[in-house]
């Protein structure tokens, strides 16, 4: 069974000094703390790139999302023990569908090299495919929570959430890759803990991701 990795480095947060400490204590007093934002991106860029070198579509989201969120600390502050607590580097935890079309969970960890990403992530789908997946167990909080929905165009987005305490990690969604006009746009979810995230923080999100889209070769290159 594919093993559970939590080697990120994480730092309490000073809830004295922090600056977000009202509004982490209103919005995590709620029952549903919770709130979500879904953008049109243009990824017509991005595609061509990914089918110009070779780079399975699916992983290259995987990959420039995961480095989008990283990107903004904000999505990178998780919730432990009743505390908040700041990572300094998420990962991707994503779903695919086996031959018998289960849904099965896959975690990977984030490389800046993208084809040694790609061939990290290559190994942790072919284990999840096999039902090698470790399911649905808690793998720690050093995490985003990835989906793909590539039958379809969405404008919304809801998650199942627990209700017996708050959940700290970012769900991304996006959808199919849509042709509008000689462009090709997607749709892109984002949910957050809003006592951690404002929509200041997501529209930074959703620019860092549209600008890795619109210029991939330096994104996925370093350039």
């Amino acid at each position: 069974m594919a093993a559970c990795e939590r080697t990120t480095a994480r730092r309490g947060i000073d809830m004295a000094a922090w600056e977000r400490r009202e509004a982490y204590a209103f919005f995590n007093a709620m029952g549903q703390p919770y709130c979500s934002v879904t953008c049109e991106l243009d990824v017509t860029p991005a595609l061509a790139f990914m089918r110009q070198v070779g780079i399975p579509s699916y992983v290259g989201m995987i990959y420039l999302t995961t480095k989008a969120a990283n990107a903004v600390p904000e999505l990178r502050v998780r919730i432990e023990d009743g505390q908040p607590c700041a990572y300094d580097a998420v990962h991707p935890s994503f779903t695919l569908l086996d031959e018998a079309e289960r849904l099965r969970f896959c975690r990977a960890r984030f490389r800046e090299n993208i084809r040694e990403f790609i061939a990290h992530a290559k190994e942790r789908m072919a284990q999840a495919e096999a039902g090698d997946d470790g399911g649905l167990r808690n793998c720690g909080q050093d995490v985003l929570y990835l989906s793909c929905l590539p039958w379809m165009h969405f404008t919304s987005v809801s998650h199942p959430m627990p209700m017996n305490g708050p959940d700290a990690i970012p769900r991304i969604t996006w959808g199919r890759f849509t042709p509008r006009a000689e462009r090709v746009v997607m749709a892109v979810d984002l949910m957050v803990h809003h006592g951690l995230a404002d929509g200041l923080h997501m529209g930074r999100f959703m620019q860092t991701l549209q600008g890795f889209c619109a210029e991939p070769e330096g994104a996925f290159t370093g350039a």
